[in-house]
């Protein structure tokens, strides 16, 4: 959100760690972020997912934007919870399959 904060690559270790992710489209983010002032004092932490979004449900404006659920699945990887990180894939999967074959079928033939 390119203003001067403490940005992060890995969760500091001790406690398990304590995400807060603003889910949202781009510009709602962005703009609860500037308006929630009791999150400057906590570091944000960046996620390189270095692969393109998986998402396909919307259209993604510019390189580097995922969906919450891969920021979610990103980070419970970088706190090392990759059982948490594995379930969430595979349920974020599901929900793909399942959505886009909604939009084909009528509702209720979904199986997947």
């Amino acid at each position: 959100f390119n203003e001067a904060r403490e940005v992060i690559s890995t969760p500091p270790a001790g406690k398990p760690p304590l995400f807060i992710i603003l889910d949202g489209t781009w510009p709602e983010a962005r703009k609860m972020f500037r308006k929630s002032p009791y999150l400057d004092h906590l570091p944000v932490i960046s996620v390189d997912l270095s692969r393109l979004s998986a998402y396909r449900l919307r259209e993604i404006h510019a390189e580097g934007q995922y969906c919450t659920a891969e920021v979610a699945i990103a980070l419970l990887d970088l706190a090392r919870d990759t059982e948490a990180a594995t379930s969430l894939g595979e349920h974020f999967t599901r929900f793909k399959t399942r959505y886009l074959a909604g939009k084909t079928q009528h509702p209720g033939n979904v199986t997947a």
